[in-house]
């Protein structure tokens, strides 16, 4: 269930005089903006940042039966997108369940660093409010596929009746474009997307991209996001190797490896539970791809591999969280102490594979 952001519902007990409640009320700061006198329920309005803390002072007074927070209802969502249920991935991590804690806020934002975005795309047209080019190529639009394939599963249109869902429903998209037609950018490049996205309002940065080099200037384009509350999420690499793979490798990175169906490591993705820090899906993973020939063979929608497709997912339920909490080490922290247990942690990943329900249930409790 979503709930209102500053909003608390308070009962007092019968005996208790109006006088008294309002006083309580008060002393707590809250502005009474409802009442249902009939059950001697008030609705308060309170300072976001003290929700769980006046809850708590709330429920210690004598006089007050119950507080609780102000939930939304909705009807649970059910995908009507016609290849959700090929969407292995999606229902591996629990995301329907997840969709009733949170389907996320339309003012966050999740910066795509990659080929670019097909921005026009039917699942994607409503998503991208920018686009910007720090590449080679003559255009921020995808001419590769693979910037599109990574923003469809972290954000596609779900319940459009068309194509396929995405982890984060209502956030939306920024195509910050630093690798050419071809696939490759430089170390400035990303740096300067990384800086962009932030100085832009991202609140995640997804990046599924890297190499095995250092880079002074990436690092610092990374802790310059960091210090700004942006959660950043990298590929962790498709070498089968233990070896440290860049930007994934930066502490304040989230590194993602790619599992299989049943949880296993995918054979070709990158390991090491000193810098890897959790798993997603990463094995045939349907997604959207450019509406125009590309690099990745089909058009429209297709299936790819890869820790590059692990990333968003990942990416996308950092943005549902960090709609309900906005400091990125709490949304971090809930990533990775909520996930699966699986074959691996400890050795080939930090944590294991992500639960989306769990991690929102949790940082919700917060």
């Amino acid at each position: 269930m979503s709930f209102l952001p500053n909003q608390i519902v308070v009962r007092f007990f019968p005996s208790v005089p109006s006088s008294r409640a309002l006083q309580i009320i008060q002393l707590v700061g809250g502005t009474v903006i409802d009442q249902i006198p009939q059950i001697y329920v008030y609705v308060i309005q309170v300072d976001p940042s003290r929700m769980n803390t006046t809850l708590r002072i709330l429920s210690n007074f004598p006089e007050v039966d119950y507080a609780e927070f102000n939930g939304l209802m909705n009807t649970q969502l059910t995908p009507n997108d016609p290849l959700f249920s090929q969407q292995w991935g999606l229902l591996k991590i629990n995301s329907t369940r997840a969709w009733n804690v949170t389907r996320g806020s339309s003012l966050l934002k999740i910066a795509i660093l990659d080929t670019g975005v097909n921005a026009g795309h039917p699942d994607l047209i409503d998503k991208v409010v920018l686009n910007v080019n720090f590449s080679t190529s003559s255009t921020s639009q995808d001419i590769n596929g693979h910037g599109t394939h990574v923003a469809g599963i972290a954000a596609a249109t779900t319940r459009n009746e068309i194509g396929v869902a995405g982890l984060a429903i209502n956030p939306k998209i920024l195509n910050i474009k630093v690798l050419d037609d071809s696939g490759s950018g430089s170390f400035s490049d990303v740096a300067k997307g990384i800086v962009n996205a932030t100085d832009n309002g991202a609140k995640v940065i997804n990046m599924s991209l890297g190499g095995p080099s250092f880079s002074s200037s990436v690092q610092s384009a990374v802790q310059y996001a960091s210090s700004n509350g942006v959660i950043q999420v990298a590929a962790a690499g498709n070498d089968n190797a233990d070896d440290l793979f860049y930007p994934a490798a930066y502490p304040e990175v989230i590194s993602v490896a790619a599992v299989k169906r049943d949880d296993t490591k995918a054979s070709f993705s990158n390991f090491g539970a000193a810098w890897v820090d959790v798993a997603a899906p990463g094995i045939d993973i349907l997604s959207t791809l450019p509406t125009s020939t590309n690099m990745m063979g089909a058009t429209n929608y297709g299936y790819l591999s890869g820790t590059s497709q692990a990333a968003p997912f990942v990416s996308g339920l950092a943005a549902l969280m960090a709609s309900l909490e906005p400091n990125a080490n709490k949304v971090r922290n809930a990533i990775e102490t909520t996930t699966v247990p699986i074959t691996g942690v400890g050795t080939l990943y930090q944590n294991g594979r992500i639960n989306t329900y769990a991690a929102l249930l949790k940082i919700k409790d917060q």
